[in-house]
C-alpha cells in the first residue's frame, strides 16, 4: 500500500472533516451554558466518524497527524459523556428516583457544566491546531447548522390498553431479588467515602477500572431490559407507584456506570504520562478523577443503597409466604458454616425470614442470632441426656443410688456405649474411658451419669442427637433453599467436614471456600 506524504494528506480528507471542525469552532465560541444537547450528539456523530476514518489512514501513528487523531478521540469521549448527563438531568423528574445523601440535580448540573467547560476549551485548543495544519478552508457556515432545543411542556394522553400477565407478580419478585444480588456485587463502589482526593488515583485501575465497570453496568442494563419487557406496560406497574421508582432508580445507576466508562477509559489510556501529542490535555487528572469519583461513582453507590430497601419492601408485599420445619445441623448445631450459609440464603433473595425455635423467634439473616440459638439447643441436649440416662435400665431403677467411683464409672460406660448404639451420641474423640472423672460426695448415679456426658459435650468430645427441629417463615423460595440446605447435612457430614451441595445451592459456593 502506497505512503501518503503528511503535506498531501489534508487536501484528500479535509472535507470529510469539514462538519467535526466546524462544529468544533462553534462550540469554542459558545458559553458553556448555550451548548444546545442536539450540538453534542452532532458533534459525537461527526468525531466518531471523523476518528474511524482516520484510524483507517493510520493516522495514530503518524506524528503529524496524531494531535487531529487525538482531537477526535477527545471530542467523541467527552460528547458521548456530555450527552448521557444532558439525558440524565433532563430525565431525573421522570425517574422519580428516591432521595439520596447530597443533591443528586444539583451535583449532576455542576459536573455536566464542568464538562461543558472542558469540552469548550478542548474545542479551541484543537481549532488553533487545525488552522495551523490549515484544515480550515472547507469550513461550514454556522447559520446552516439547526439545533432546537424543544421544551417539553407536556405530555401525550397514555391511551395504550395495558397488559395484564399472569406472571407480572413473579417478575417483580424476580428483578428485585436480582437487583439485590447485583448490589452484593457492587460494594467496593463505597470507596468514594474511604478515601482523600489526593489518592484518588491510587484506585485505578486496580479496583476502579473500565473493565469491571462495563460489566456492572451491562448487567443493570440487563434488570432495566427484563422491566422494560414483562412490567412496563403491565397493569401491575401501573397500580404500584414503588414499580417504576425501582426501574428509574435501575436506570439512573446504568447511566451513571455506563456512562463513567468512558471517563475511566479515557483516564487509564490517556493520562498525563501517556499524553505524547502535540494537543493539549482537555482536563487535569486531579479534576478528571474528582468526576469520576466524587459524582459518577458516589452517586451509583448512594442510589443502589436506596433501592436496596426498596427492593426489600417490594419482596414484602410480593413473595408468597410459607413455613418449613427442618432438623438443626448434627454437627454442633447452628456454628459458623451452617449460619452464615443460610445468612447467605436470605441475601441472595433479599427477603425476610425468621427462625423458630420454640417461643424465640431469630432473624434468620444474621449468623449471629443463629449462633444464639445453640444456648438453647445445648439446655435442650442437657435435658435429653437426662432423659436418655433416666430411661435406661441400669440407671431407671437406681437413679438416687451412690456407688464408689469404679461401679459408678462401669455403669457410665454401659450407659455411654447404649446411647451410642442408639445413635442418641455422636462421638469426635475415641477416649471414652471416662477415667479422669471421679463421683463427687454424695452424687447418685443419674447426677454423676449425666454430668459425665454433658462434660465431654462441653469438651467437644461427643455430641448427644436430641432430634430437635427448627421452623423457618418467609419467602417460600428461601424456604424451599434452606430445606434443601438441611436436606444436605448444612454443607457438612456429621463429622464437620464439607460436602458437595447440590447445584441449585451453586451461588453459595463462594461463601464455602
Amino acid at each position: 500500500m502506497q505512503i501518503i506524504k503528511d503535506e498531501d494528506f489534508g487536501s484528500y480528507i479535509q472535507a470529510d472533516l469539514a462538519d467535526f471542525i466546524s462544529l468544533s469552532l462553534l462550540i469554542s465560541k459558545l458559553p458553556p451554558d448555550k451548548i444546545p444537547r442536539h450540538m453534542v450528539g452532532r458533534i459525537l456523530l461527526e468525531a466518531s466518524k471523523c476518528e474511524e476514518l482516520l484510524d483507517a489512514f493510520g493516522a495514530l501513528r503518524n506524528k503529524h497527524w496524531a494531535p487531529v487523531r487525538m482531537a477526535a478521540a477527545v471530542a467523541k469521549a467527552f460528547s458521548r459523556v456530555i450527552y448521557n448527563m444532558f439525558h440524565i438531568y433532563y430525565s431525573i423528574e421522570g425517574y422519580r428516583l428516591l432521595e439520596v445523601q447530597n443533591d443528586f440535580i444539583s451535583a449532576t448540573r455542576e459536573s455536566l457544566f464542568s464538562l461543558l467547560r472542558v469540552f469548550t476549551a478542548a474545542s479551541s485548543s484543537f481549532i488553533k491546531i487545525a488552522k495551523r495544519m490549515k484544515l480550515d478552508s472547507m469550513l461550514v457556515p454556522a447559520a446552516e447548522y439547526k439545533f432546537r432545543n424543544t421544551p417539553i411542556n407536556g405530555k401525550l394522553e397514555s391511551n395504550l390498553r395495558r397488559k395484564s400477565n399472569e406472571n407480572s407478580r413473579d417478575m417483580v419478585v424476580n428483578l428485585a431479588t436480582s437487583f439485590l444480588n447485583l448490589a452484593e456485587k457492587c460494594v467496593w463502589l463505597d470507596i468514594h467515602g474511604k478515601l482523600q482526593s489526593k489518592h484518588y488515583h491510587s484506585c485505578i485501575p486496580d479496583m476502579i477500572n473500565e473493565v469491571r465497570l462495563r460489566h456492572i453496568a451491562n448487567e443493570f442494563h440487563n434488570l432495566q431490559s427484563m422491566y422494560d419487557t414483562y412490567l412496563s406496560t403491565s397493569d401491575i406497574a401501573e397500580s404500584d407507584g414503588n414499580l417504576p421508582t425501582m426501574r428509574g432508580q435501575i436506570t439512573v445507576v446504568f447511566h451513571l456506570l455506563d456512562t463513567v466508562v468512558t471517563l475511566v477509559h479515557f483516564y487509564e489510556r490517556h493520562t498525563l504520562s501517556n499524553w505524547n501529542t502535540g494537543l493539549k490535555p482537555p482536563i487535569a487528572n486531579k479534576k478528571l478523577l474528582a468526576i469520576i469519583i466524587e459524582y459518577f461513582i458516589a452517586f451509583a453507590d448512594k442510589h443502589i443503597g436506596a433501592t436496596q430497601e426498596l427492593c426489600k419492601d417490594i419482596l414484602k408485599s410480593y413473595s408468597v409466604q410459607g413455613e418449613i420445619e427442618v432438623p438443626i445441623p448434627n454437627y454442633r448445631g447452628f456454628h459458623v458454616r451452617p449460619s452464615t450459609l443460610i445468612a447467605k440464603i436470605i441475601m441472595h433473595y433479599g427477603s425476610e425470614v425468621k427462625m423458630k425455635l420454640d417461643r424465640t423467634v431469630y432473624d434468620a439473616s444474621l449468623p449471629l442470632e443463629l449462633f444464639r440459638a445453640n444456648e438453647e439447643l445445648n439446655q435442650s441436649k442437657r435435658d435429653a441426656v437426662t432423659r436418655y440416662s433416666m430411661a435406661h435400665r441400669l440407671v431407671e431403677n437406681d437413679a438416687g443410688a451412690s456407688y464408689e467411683a469404679a461401679p459408678m464409672r462401669k455403669i457410665l460406660r454401659e450407659v455411654f456405649l447404649d446411647l451410642l448404639e442408639k445413635q442418641k451420641i455422636m462421638i469426635y474423640d475415641n477416649d471414652y474411658s471416662f477415667e479422669d472423672i471421679k463421683p463427687h460426695k454424695n452424687e447418685t448415679l443419674a447426677e454423676f451419669i449425666k454430668r459425665a456426658i454433658v462434660l465431654y459435650l462441653a469438651m467437644g468430645k461427643i455430641d448427644i442427637i436430641s432430634g430437635d427441629t427448627v421452623r423457618f417463615q418467609g419467602d417460600i423460595r428461601v424456604l424451599e433453599d434452606i430445606r434443601t440446605l438441611a436436606d444436605s447435612g448444612y454443607g457438612e457430614d456429621k463429622f464437620g467436614n464439607n460436602i458437595v451441595l447440590p447445584k441449585s445451592l451453586s451461588y453459595l459456593k463462594e461463601v464455602r471456600q
